[in-house]
């Protein structure tokens, strides 16, 4: 078990500052300070057993939230807080597995103050087994035949249905789409053939795009606001939509807030003014990877009989 202490207040001796600490389970540290392995005991399938055996099938974090402001934030949470927290991310849960790597499912659970266990208040999870397993076994392929750090000889790509289940109070609502993914490959420009082997970057040129689908009850293809995602979906305020009717997932160079991808500004707009490799690798992605991933979703939509409601919106 690891102990961060950004303060460096707990584990600091004289000159010697610690910005933590880490210690075996079953070492007995739990012996020594109980109050700080508390929080973990009974929840999850931890118990005395772990701390015994030293080995938890899992990784579980505990964040104490800050009650007071600090030298690091003056953001301070409380349960009002944490429970908005929990409500933004349930308004667009539906979103947060489309362009996952390996998360399949996510739950949050609350426990009061008097409850024994923690209750789940809510779900999201690619729909059943047979679909999980096809959107696993597309994403293997994929980055199974993708080569970081390299120029590869032809683009890879992978195009699979997905859909999307979300469960709160007991009601429980369905979204589909189709998902493509592409890394780039063959004839790029120049400029994007130095920037894929830049060892200052080391970034994957990797995008992609997903379109909505009639999904459950619903025979409407439902109309999309498309957000974007560098892996999870960026901050919904104007700025992270892409103006296009679908979704736009990218390994793209974010502001320092990771609220935004990095664009040039009006002073910027000549390409040859530009000297920032993250900006130049944001216009390549979204000049020569963005629109080839868009033309290859639209052409497997129509290999494989999207209704054509769905293609044209």
């Amino acid at each position: 078990m690891g102990f961060i202490d950004p303060h460096e207040e707990h584990f600091s001796e004289g000159v010697n500052r610690k910005t933590g600490f880490d210690c075996r389970l079953n070492k007995g540290c739990e012996t020594s300070t109980p109050d700080q392995f508390a929080p973990y005991n009974g929840i999850f399938d931890c118990d005395e057993e772990v701390f015994r055996s030293g080995h938890y099938n899992g990784t579980m974090f505990r964040f104490p939230l800050r009650t007071t402001s600090s030298e690091l934030s003056q953001t301070v949470y409380s349960v009002e807080k944490v429970t908005n927290l929990f409500d933004s991310f349930m308004a667009d849960a539906h979103l947060a597995l489309l362009f996952m790597r390996n998360l399949e499912a996510i739950e949050l659970y609350v426990r009061e103050e008097l409850e024994a266990q923690p209750r789940r208040v809510f779900r999201v999870k690619i729909s059943d087994e047979s679909a999980a397993q096809l959107a696993r076994s597309r994403r293997k392929e994929f980055f199974a035949a993708v080569k970081p750090g390299s120029h590869m000889t032809e683009p890879v790509t992978v195009t699979y249905p997905i859909t999307i289940e979300v469960e709160a109070d007991g009601k429980k609502a369905s979204h589909s789409f189709l998902a493509t993914s592409y890394c780039c490959g063959g004839q790029v420009s120049e400029q994007f053939e130095r920037l894929l082997t830049d060892k200052d970057l080391s970034y994957l040129p990797l995008v992609g795009v997903a379109m909505a689908l009639p999904s459950g009850a619903n025979p409407q293809t439902p109309n999309v606001s498309g957000h974007v995602f560098c892996v999870l979906p960026l901050p919904v305020p104007p700025k992270s939509m892409t103006g296009l009717p679908v979704h736009v997932n990218g390994f793209f160079a974010l502001s320092q807030n990771r609220r935004h991808i990095k664009m040039p500004n009006v002073n910027q707009e000549e390409r040859a003014k530009l000297d920032d490799k993250s900006l130049l690798w944001n216009c390549c992605l979204l000049e020569e990877a963005v629109p080839k991933a868009y033309a290859t979703l639209i052409f497997q939509a129509i290999e494989n009989n999207v209704p054509p409601e769905a293609i044209y919106k």
